[in-house]
């Protein structure tokens, strides 16, 4: 899937909630699974996920394995973010119609991931896993979504 297939108004809500402390039930259907869960931004997963990686290489005798990967990726990402910041607010600057301003604001804010908290897949069984997990997927791999958490009958 190109760029271009990324549904707008997706990627658009994705990016508001990269930007801030915003954070609502959404469910989606990727690569054929239906996955709900809690949409969070980026630095939100790669927080949480580097907890969860750090308890588990605890609980394995890991002392400095995994979790020590990990957090690097998580600097390396909190670099990035913050590097594409930088640069598109100095060309902000710069006196230029606004459609190439517009141009340049969606090129250095892409987003090409979605991240969810408490995500569950949709199931004939039901909601799993029932607690639900962190979870990280290709937004290109998105044919459709709903603002929403589903919740597991009674």
């Amino acid at each position: 899937m190109a760029n271009e297939d990324i549904d707008y108004v997706l990627a658009q809500l994705v990016r508001l909630v990269n930007r801030s402390d915003l954070q609502f039930g959404i469910t989606i259907d990727a690569n054929g699974s239906t996955i709900t869960g809690t949409l969070i931004s980026n630095e939100k997963w790669f927080d949480l996920q580097a907890r969860a990686i750090k308890a588990a290489s605890k609980a394995e005798g890991d002392e400095v394995g995994l979790h020590t990967v990990f957090e690097r990726w998580q600097a390396l990402n909190s670099e990035a973010n913050a590097e594409d910041k930088r640069a598109n607010d100095a060309l902000k600057d710069l006196e230029l119609p606004d459609r190439f301003q517009t141009a340049i604001g969606e090129a250095a804010e892409r987003v090409g991931y979605i991240h969810l908290q408490g995500a569950r897949r949709v199931t004939s069984l039901g909601l799993v896993p029932s607690e639900g997990a962190l979870w990280r997927g290709r937004l290109e791999a998105v044919t459709s979504w709903s603002v929403g958490e589903l919740k597991q009958a009674d």
